[in-house]
This record gives structure tokens, sequence and C-alpha cells, in this order.
């Protein structure tokens, strides 16, 4: 941060504390007011010499900041043992991106308005889908290994049976819809079909 000095059409200096900053968009460096002083001629009636009060305010303020960004060093102790039992899966990351650019969660909330159930059908849509295309098993299976991904659901394994016959009644809805959303965003081609 610095003290910035703009000299307004009028001939006043007007005194602000500012920042620069890279943008990595338009890459180049960019200034931002962080706090807006007032002009030089009325903040002398306030302080003898207003440049080296806010000089000393300005040094303050990046004292502050440069505490708060301090490096923090972590010690490892390789004698013990951490007993880790915990496995996730990132994996899905990548399919949760596609998911959702295809909107499928939007149209299963869509839908699942029209209906009374107190599952989400979108979070047991996407433990079928993810754990089918990772590791493929059973719907039983699929539910007993649900911790395996960051997401939780709230839903029970009668629960994600009891989806399976709501999921059959608005299938060719929702190959519609991923046709039509694969078209958009993919640029699929069924000239020739």
């Amino acid at each position: 941060m610095y003290l910035k000095k703009a000299k307004v059409k009028n001939g006043r200096i007007y005194l602000s504390i500012a920042e620069g900053y890279y943008d990595p968009i338009k890459k180049q460096t960019r200034t931002v007011n962080v706090q807006k002083l007032g002009y030089l001629d009325t903040l002398e009636k306030d302080y003898p010499d207003p440049i080296a009060h806010f000089q000393t305010v300005v040094e303050k303020m990046n004292a502050e900041k440069q505490a708060q960004q301090k490096t923090i060093s972590v010690v490892v102790d390789n004698s013990v043992r951490v007993d880790c039992n915990i496995r996730k899966n990132m994996g899905y990351a990548a399919l949760s991106v596609i998911y959702h650019e295809l909107e499928i969660d939007r149209f299963l909330a869509n839908r699942q308005r029209s209906i009374n159930a107190e599952y989400s059908m979108n979070q047991i849509m996407r433990l079928l889908v993810f754990s089918r295309l990772l590791a493929p098993g059973s719907k039983r299976k699929a539910f007993e290994e649900r911790e395996w991904f960051f997401e939780r659901g709230d839903f029970t394994l009668d629960d994600v049976y009891r989806a399976l016959s709501r999921f059959s009644g608005i299938r060719e809805a929702l190959q519609v819809w991923i046709h039509e959303h694969i078209m958009a965003s993919y640029g699929r081609d069924t000239s020739i079909t």
C-alpha cells in the first residue's frame, strides 16, 4: 500500500491510500483505492503535516498486513505413526463437472418438485453414476461405499431402491435432456443418425 496523491482538475491534491496488484486477465498492474482521505488543503486543518501523518498510517497498515501473511513452519515427526484408514476418491471431480455442465442436477430438482419423496433424487443419481463409472458394482455396494466420496447423502438403501422406479419413469425425458445439453455444450453432430 502507498499514499496516493492525485491532482484533480481544480488544482487541488486529493489523498487516498491505494494498493497495487497484478491483474492476470489484463496482464498488467492495477491500482485500487483502499481508503479515501480527502483534499490536502482540507486535511491541513486537522493535521499539521497530513502527508507525513498518513504516510505513517500506511506504514502501519503495511506492517499489519505483512504480519498476517507470515509463513508458518510445520515440523513433522516421522517416528509418530498415524492410523489413517480414511479413503476418499477425488477422481469423481471431473465427472462432477460434466454432470453439472449437463445440468442433470437441475433436471432432477425440477422433477422432484412434483413428487413426494423424503430423499434427494439428485444425490442418489450422483452416487449411482459416479460409482458405476469409478468402481462398478451393485446398488447395494454403491450405497455401502458412499463414504468413498466427499459428498454425504442423507438417504437409506431403501431410498436408493425406491428412486430406481422414479428414474425409470423419467428415463426418456432425461435422455432427451442430456442429448440436448451435449449438443449445446459439446457440439454433437446428429446429421447422419
